[in-house]
């Protein structure tokens, strides 16, 4: 399971930032929670070495990071100074403010609108490519509003899809992460009922292929994977449906002689206990989506990761979305985009050095 580095803010430089070490940071939804959980991330950070995942295990890799924050630098630091954390920002030689678009100061806090929709993702879209580029290393991407993203005109279910295009319609998965638990999705921003039209062989072993590569690279190993079954009690020998005889048990099967190590299906109430901290464990493939971040959900959305399989970059988010209710108040709790930079931090390192 994930080991927490610790994280050392580090001077940006023009050497350091042109060998594409920093971590780049996407605002998200500025009538949202991300730009208060981005800054009091930051100001964490700014603070020493931070252990976000909330272990006694700690690994340092012996590389500190730079962070470069794409938005509205103005808009940004305002809300700091209002969270008070304004002083510590403003004195980081490790923090680059990237200016790519203006929030309105006259934007309502909580309601979903164009012009804020446009901004987080005019800020997603100058993030990523910056990874592209190779002048970042990573990306962390605050919470985007899906309603103001189609009020600005961008028809995505979100930013894994969003991400996917950007990098050449890429076959994608979504992975959460937490500190007991890794699960990816099969398939996500979907009906139940189109979810299970969509489990079929060649999407299933897609699936397994890029869990397996992806997920190889981030750990350094090959990795295990369990795969939960679809009906309850596994289909019961056929009794409760038949997919795991027809389909799932011959995909495993396939999948196996292709030399993915993985096992299953396993019926889905519980297979994630299985995996709950086994070192022999280190994914659970979930057939829909909220069959995967339930149980994710349950340890806790403060400490959960959401991770993009498949790009040709490291990409997190933190497991929770914009949060209107809460939004503008100083109430939002940073600690699981405290984790996705930890995330990106461990899985990218040395990404730079070895281009």
């Amino acid at each position: 399971m994930p080991i927490a580095p610790t994280l050392d803010a580090e001077p940006v430089t023009d050497a350091w930032a042109s060998k594409g070490h920093a971590i780049a940071i996407s605002m998200g939804d500025p009538a949202g929670i991300g730009p208060e959980v981005l800054l009091k991330a930051l100001h964490r950070l700014s603070q020493g070495s931070l252990n976000a995942l909330g272990t006694a295990k700690t690994s340092d890799l012996g590389q500190a990071i730079a962070v470069q924050v794409f938005g509205d630098p103005a808009w940004l630091l305002q809300q700091a100074a209002d969270l008070g954390l304004s002083a510590s920002l403003q004195k980081a030689s490790w923090l680059q403010w990237e200016k790519v678009c203006s929030v309105p100061r006259t934007l309502r806090r909580g309601i979903a609108s164009a012009e804020a929709g446009q901004c987080a993702v005019a800020a997603v879209l100058a993030a990523a490519q910056s990874v592209i580029k190779g002048q970042c290393r990573a990306l962390v991407t605050a919470p985007l509003n899906k309603q103001a993203m189609h009020l600005a005109g961008y028809q995505y279910p979100g930013h894994t899809e969003l991400l996917a295009e950007l990098a050449g319609n890429l076959p994608v998965r979504m992975m959460l992460e937490h500190q007991h638990l890794r699960t990816v999705l099969h398939s996500i921003h979907l009906s139940l009922r189109q979810a299970l039209d969509a489990i079929d062989r060649a999407s299933l072993l897609q699936t397994f292929l890029i869990a397996d590569q992806a997920l190889g690279q981030m750990l350094g190993k090959k990795p295990k994977l369990l795969l939960a079954a679809l009906n309850p009690h596994a289909g019961e020998a056929g009794a409760f449906g038949r997919e795991e005889i027809e389909l799932l048990s011959p995909c495993v099967a396939q999948a196996e002689a292709q030399g993915i190590a993985i096992q299953g299906p396993f019926a889905a109430d519980s297979v994630f206990a299985k995996a709950w901290d086994n070192p022999e464990v280190d994914a659970v493939i979930a057939l829909y989506h909220d069959q995967g971040l339930i149980p994710i959900k349950l340890l806790g959305m403060d400490l959960g990761v959401n991770i993009t399989l498949g790009l040709p970059f490291m990409r997190s988010s933190p497991d929770h979305g914009t949060a209107f209710d809460i939004a503008g108040r100083g109430l939002a709790k940073e600690d699981s985009f405290m984790a996705a930079l930890q995330s990106a931090h461990r899985y990218s390192f040395g990404a730079a050095d070895n281009e």
